[in-house]
């Protein structure tokens, strides 16, 4: 099995032909002359010497172009991997899964017809790659083993990025969960009697975002519901008002850190932070 990268532009800085070869799961490619006609047509019964005279007499300046094209008909092989090249990125990894095949027609592009190809499974979740693999100019290149180690790298580096940066997330499923009663009523008459002022932080919605956060604070059980055995009384003394942010970090540990021991550590941040800044 042989591993090649493969280029799918038509001229080498124009109209990108990739995204139509996935679509076919083909890699196809063709050279053109005066009034579009190809260098070469098909070449299912040619021998390679024959190609190359063709090819010379025809375009004998272009020594590139007529290697890409000698590899792609007559050494690429069904269970080859063809790495597709986009600029500057590896875009697509595919398994070639034909023999060599023609059709001028195969892209459905009279203004871009490569004529030359082969079917290719392409990899669906293939994960582009910004990686460059030297020797720009060659649209069909066999990948030596560090290319090979390169391009290894690079795709664990973005699968284990991707799998960082995206999950699946909305599945629909059913959870038998337990309810503690909370008292609404009482929580009201704590706020009601309150300032609406975080007690750890002293941070106060109604000032720092307006009409938005009048009258809003969250209710914390000093003694937490959710770890009771069974129903008791709380008082008014048992809840403390805290801001959202104040309130997950109290509930950092099990069991939750205490007002004042937050507070404390709150305090002591601060003034960390502040001599920092003087040192500076």
């Amino acid at each position: 099995m042989n591993y090649w990268r493969m280029a799918f532009r038509w001229g080498s800085q124009g109209f990108e032909l990739w995204p139509t070869c996935r679509s076919k799961n083909v890699a196809a490619i063709g050279y053109f002359g005066y009034r579009m006609r190809p260098i070469v047509g098909d070449c299912s019964e040619v021998p390679v010497a024959d190609f190359d005279n063709v090819w010379r007499r025809k375009w004998p300046e272009n020594t590139t172009a007529r290697v890409s094209l000698r590899r792609f008909i007559y050494e690429m092989k069904p269970g080859d991997i063809i790495y597709a090249k986009n600029g500057p990125r590896i875009v697509g990894r595919g398994k070639v899964v034909s023999e060599y095949l023609y059709d001028p027609a195969v892209m459905d592009d009279p203004d871009h017809p490569h004529d030359h190809y082969r079917r290719v499974e392409w990899n669906a979740t293939f994960r582009p790659i910004p990686l460059k693999l030297g020797a720009e100019q060659w649209t069909v290149l066999p990948l030596n083993d560090s290319q090979l180690r390169s391009l290894g790298v690079a795709e664990r580096t973005a699968t284990a990025r991707s799998r960082t940066m995206e999950a699946r997330e909305g599945e629909v499923y059913r959870s038998e969960i337990q309810f503690r009663k909370r008292n609404s009523a009482l929580i009201a008459a704590k706020k009601m009697h309150s300032d609406y002022r975080c007690e750890v932080c002293g941070m106060h919605y109604g000032e720092r975002y307006g009409d938005t956060g009048r009258d809003y604070i969250v209710a914390h059980h000093l003694k937490p519901v959710g770890v009771r055995t069974r129903a008791s009384v709380t008082r008014l003394s048992d809840i403390a008002l805290v801001c959202s942010n104040c309130h997950d970090m109290l509930h950092r540990r099990i069991p939750p850190y205490s007002i004042e021991l937050l507070r404390r550590l709150l305090k002591r941040s601060q003034r960390a932070e502040l001599g920092a800044a003087e040192d500076s």
